[in-house]
């Protein structure tokens, strides 16, 4: 075999082990989302705040622990995002729907009228011991409250289905890649793409109801 087609199979190779292994995100359904959303609720304010913030803004789940009281304005109703992985920081408005489990602000207050004080560099979320939540903690508490919401799909069991969850619903509501992109501080259009990347059957859906629209 010459040079030339030794380096062609090898490219074709990696390239195949790339789209092997890129398969589509995980998110929960709007149903599903609520079931989680009605759970963390029943099982305390703390999990009811964290996990509607990751939700509500697309945080990963070391996003959440780093959280500073000084994050939140209850004035101007705001949460700032200090993101990591290089994203972009944002300022953003606090979620509020016409479902209580969606009321970001009562979710913040709720848990800080019993939050314990006294946690290093105030962080909004602490552990029963005062101290910064620690991520695996939320990671654990996440899947405890997938199983009591009654989701037995194990590759939801993950806090990053949040973020997921939040792009593609977005992109469900037919809001541009700009759009999503920023709110999820994202520094390049492909992250978003990623994130947004609708499954085989879902595909076949929007398809059918495009051309529904026109045939």
């Amino acid at each position: 075999m010459s040079a030339a087609i030794a380096n062609v199979v090898s490219i074709s190779t990696a390239r195949q082990r790339v789209i092997r292994h890129r398969g589509t995100r995980d998110y929960f359904t709007a149903e599903q989302l609520k079931k989680f959303m009605h759970a963390a609720k029943q099982y305390g304010p703390r999990e009811h705040a964290a996990f509607l913030c990751a939700f509500a803004h697309g945080c990963r789940v070391s996003e959440i622990a780093n959280l500073r009281v000084s994050d939140l304005n209850f004035e101007q109703k705001t949460i700032h995002v200090a993101r990591l992985k290089g994203s972009m920081q944002s300022t953003q408005a606090f979620l509020k729907l016409d479902n209580g489990l969606f009321d970001e602000e009562s979710a913040f207050r709720a848990w800080l009228q019993i939050r314990k004080a006294g946690a290093p560099d105030d962080f909004v979320f602490n552990s029963r011991k005062s101290g910064q939540i620690h991520r695996v903690t939320l990671f654990l508490l996440f899947k405890e409250i997938c199983e009591r919401a009654g989701i037995n799909d194990k590759r939801l069991w993950h806090p990053h289905t949040m973020k997921h969850t939040t792009a593609m619903l977005m992109f469900q509501r037919n809001v541009n890649a700009i759009g999503i992109r920023q709110y999820l501080g994202h520094q390049s259009f492909q992250s978003t793409l990623e994130y947004t990347k609708p499954s085989d059957r879902e595909a076949s859906e929007l398809a059918a109801a495009a051309f529904a629209g026109v045939l």
